[in-house]
């Protein structure tokens, strides 16, 4: 029983997190509010999850539930590698624009300040505040 608690509880908070999501991405807070709203179920009545289990060729809900985690692990993986590469060569296409718009010499590279700036505007080292 406890055990149901901490488990409704945890898909609860995913269920939250997916639906202050859904505008940020559709797909994965939709991906989220499924996978939260089946796990309540699934929690509450897990007699449910022998039952499907059985339907698709697998012998305990358990084994099925396993299943499920481990293809949406694999895809989530692959969808954070995926974006990994894309901010890499976001960020590569960013620096190379950077180096032909200031081609100064790695030792005497500065941070240039904006036309409408002065020095005294910087809060830190790398930080600058506007007028």
């Amino acid at each position: 029983m406890i055990i149901q608690v901490l488990l409704v509880a945890g898909l609860v908070v995913a269920l939250v997190y997916a639906l202050a999501q859904r505008r940020r991405s559709h797909w994965v807070a939709g991906a989220i509010g499924l996978a939260s709203v089946a796990g309540i179920v699934l929690v509450l009545q897990p007699e449910q999850a022998n039952q499907l289990a059985r339907a698709v060729g697998v012998g305990r809900g358990a084994d099925l539930i396993l299943y499920c985690w481990i293809v949406i692990s694999l895809v989530a993986s692959l969808n954070l590698h995926l974006r990994i590469q894309r901010l890499q060569g976001d960020l590569t296409v960013l620096a190379r624009q950077l180096a032909v718009l200031s081609p100064t010499p790695p030792s005497t590279a500065t941070i240039p300040l904006p036309q409408h700036a002065t020095a005294n505007q910087y809060t830190s080292r790398d930080h600058w505040t506007a007028p």
